[in-house]
């Protein structure tokens, strides 16, 4: 009997509905339907529907608009409702992802790269954002994972492996930056809605366990490895320090190794491994993420005091507009208290980036200023940015490391240029100045560390350490195939 209810499951290992078909155009949006109202397939133990509401999106004369004002729209006909639900029994796991697919056949048609899609589930509370609003842009690899295929624009993935229901929202809008003058009008541009899914157990191995397997040896040169090495974490020991003990971590370094990661629905770089503190003394290894892209130029602390867990961005960050608008609840789930070292250096002058590290987990600070912090978001360290180097031909690794010049690196492009974690602007970091009351360290535009008073506005890129049990699912790491998680 087992084994009859395992093949009927095989069976219907992949799982695609079409949900409907929308259609947009500058000029006037319209909505079509496919197939009947109420859809489901049942394989074996397991029965998923896929239900469509009355809501459709039909807007007359609708213009180019902002994703602030197409976030918001809430008149009938600007958005459209669907169900996706199931009723699992066993030990069952069903991992799906929503998707779109251009099937545009209108010879008058606009490009994708004009058109914004927009992802919400609907709560008790509101509406969670899934996906901000993102162009048109088709996945160049297939999800083995849920069943996508390639072709398609990824909206959201996820599994189940209970019986649940999600009510989600989708809105579609011209890009404001679109420009419809002499276009002649009535262009158009239609998606069709699709669900995939499989099912299966749930990953074993966690993402710190998938990873590692791959990384490198300390000691191996980093010119003398292959491509796909260098692609990969390397090995960093380092010594005590007034706050840790003597510890090992694994890091991603050069210009642009494989540590793209999809979370909160975006793109995020891991900066590496490492044995953190839960803020309990339980120490375990776990992920240390980065958003890819700053969140804007952020004031550090609006009173010009350098204090983290008094900080203003750090009320933004873990309790204020960020936290509760900007990321979604899965994302939060993933994240786990952390306890962050807060020393400070008297100078940013003839410090290396072992030097830094000592100085972040040591305890000279300005007077009354805080050693340590558990939370959730955080800033990069100064260390983390010097670490990520795998120097060039001209000035190799060891020399960008060694260096007490190292964040003057303005003069050595050989040690940027190959860093991952510089953008070419300015960022803020989380280690306070321990020589004055109100200044904070930061990444400059030209490549070195610096410092600066808290009341400036620089770029924040949002840091988090992800719980141990977040799996990789899916992806290589790459830009073009970056890491899926799962809880």
């Amino acid at each position: 009997m087992v084994k009859e209810k395992k093949e009927l499951i095989i069976v219907g290992l992949i799982i695609v509905m079409i949900l409907a078909i929308i259609g947009v155009s500058y000029a006037a949006f319209s909505y079509s339907k496919t197939g009947t109202k109420l859809n489901s397939i049942t394989t074996g133990s397991i029965t998923m529907t896929y239900e469509e509401t009355d809501n459709t999106i039909s807007l007359n004369g609708a213009l180019p608009t902002t994703d602030a004002t197409g976030k918001k729209r809430l008149t009938e006909g600007e958005y459209f409702d669907f169900t996706v639900s199931s009723q699992i029994s066993g030990d069952v796991n069903i991992n799906y992802e929503i998707s779109a697919k251009d099937v545009t056949t209108s010879d008058r048609k606009i490009d994708g790269s004009n058109i914004k899609l927009y992802l919400t589930r609907l709560t008790e509370d509101g509406e969670e954002e899934l996906m901000t609003p993102e162009v048109y842009n088709e996945e160049t690899s297939a999800n083995n994972f849920t069943g996508r295929p390639t072709g398609e624009m990824s909206l959201y993935t996820s599994s189940m492996s209970s019986s649940e229901s999600n009510n989600y929202r989708l809105r579609m809008w011209v890009d404001e930056d679109y420009n419809p003058q002499g276009d002649g009008g009535n262009l158009t541009f239609s998606v069709k809605i699709n669900v995939y899914g499989k099912d299966g157990d749930k990953p074993v191995s966690t993402a710190v366990d998938t990873i590692l397997a791959k990384a490198n040896p300390e000691d191996l040169d980093f010119n003398s490895a292959t491509s796909e090495q260098q692609k990969e974490m390397w090995t960093f020991s380092h010594p005590a320090t007034e706050q840790t003990t003597a510890l090992t971590d694994y890091r991603y370094i050069g210009a642009n190794p494989n540590n793209y990661v999809t979370f909160n629905n975006e793109t995020w770089r891991i900066i590496g491994v490492f044995s953190v503190d839960d803020g309990t003394g339980n120490v375990e290894q776990r992920l240390k993420l980065i958003r890819n892209e700053s969140i804007g130029d952020i004031t550090w602390d609006s009173n010009n005091i350098n204090d983290w867990p008094n900080a203003t961005l750090n009320t933004n960050l873990n309790n204020g507009d960020y936290w509760t608008n900007s990321l979604t609840s899965d994302a939060k789930s993933m994240i786990g208290d952390t306890l962050w070292y807060l020393g400070g250096s008297s100078t940013n002058d003839d410090v290396t980036a072992s030097m830094f590290y000592e100085r972040e987990r040591g305890t000279t600070v300005y007077s009354g200023r805080s050693t340590s912090w558990t939370g959730k978001v955080g800033l990069m360290y100064p260390s983390d940015y010097g670490y990520a180097t795998s120097g060039g031909t001209t000035t190799d690794r060891n020399t960008c490391l060694t260096n007490k010049e190292l964040y003057s690196w303005d003069s050595v492009s050989d040690c940027y240029n190959n860093d991952w974690i510089f953008n070419s602007a300015y960022q803020w970091t989380i280690t306070p100045r321990a020589s004055g009351s109100g200044s904070v360290f930061d990444l400059n535009y030209a490549g070195y560390v610096n410092s600066r008073t808290t009341d400036n506005a620089y770029g924040v890129r949002p840091v988090v350490f992800l719980k141990s049990s977040i799996k990789i699912v899916d992806g290589d790491g790459s830009s073009s195939n970056p890491y899926i998680l799962q809880s």
